[in-house]
């Protein structure tokens, strides 16, 4: 898997192709790469009502860690000592299932992901006692709930997601870490779309033109997405997503 800077890198020598006067700076490379990123694999993902079911895979995924405290301000309104994490998590793709896990030398085992709403009903089981819970609030926390006294204890907690913002959840990762450069961080997408991606993101900063192409016989020019990808919540995006 290549890292942002080799991202980066292969656009700037693919525009150097093209022209060897323009300029660009590599935030807005990487400002690009995370976008584009985000659209292929929704498309590949989630492009279609009726695309089969197809495994995400691992290599799209980031890991963050974040600590952990106690609250009494819950979703739903209930009070009952959960854990909450300190930092929000980025948002995360309708793609992959999230997973988590405890940070700690007495457990540390992957925890049940679940909906928010299901947090006050789970515990109570007397076999499952012990199983640590966690769901991801409307306020973009995490929640911890469980009956096993250590976990009381937990400082931290490390999440596994596929995160709409790569570079934001790159950046989450170097926070309070000492010679940690986001462009050494590993860029969170499959090798197969890597070409493609370097491809949109030339296209995008060098106004290429394109002809429409059909390869999946749809009637649709597959590729308008990636001139549109700059403008996110333009009314040709919503209408887009809303009639797939």
């Amino acid at each position: 898997m290549l890292t942002f800077r080799e991202i980066v890198y292969a656009v700037l020598d693919e525009l150097k192709l093209i022209s060897d006067d323009a300029y660009y700076t590599e935030e807005h490379i990487i400002f690009l790469a995370s976008k584009m990123r985000a659209l292929l694999l929704y498309r590949k993902y989630k492009g279609g009502r009726n695309q089969p079911y197809q495994a995400v895979a691992e290599s799209n995924y980031q890991d963050i860690e974040l600590d952990i405290e106690q609250t009494e301000v819950v979703p739903n309104g209930c009070h009952s000592g959960w854990l909450r994490t300190k930092q929000s998590v980025p948002d995360l793709m309708e793609v992959g299932e999230p997973k988590a896990y405890v940070v700690d030398a007495v457990i540390n085992d992957l925890v049940t992901f679940i909906p928010v709403e299901r947090m006050p009903y789970v515990g109570y089981n007397k076999w499952l006692r012990n199983i640590i819970y966690v769901a991801k609030g409307s306020d973009n926390h995490l929640y911890l709930r469980s009956n096993n006294p250590q976990a009381s204890y937990l400082q931290r907690v490390k999440m596994s997601g596929v995160f709409e913002d790569a570079e934001k959840a790159a950046a989450q990762t170097c926070e309070g870490c000492k010679n940690c450069d986001v462009l050494d961080s590993t860029f969170p997408l499959e090798d197969s779309l890597v070409p493609i991606c370097i491809e949109y993101i030339v296209q995008e900063l060098t106004g290429a033109k394109y002809s429409p192409q059909d390869k999946d016989n749809n009637a649709k020019d597959d590729l308008s997405d990636a001139a549109m990808i700059s403008k996110p919540n333009s009314p040709a995006v919503k209408t887009e997503r809303a009639n797939e």
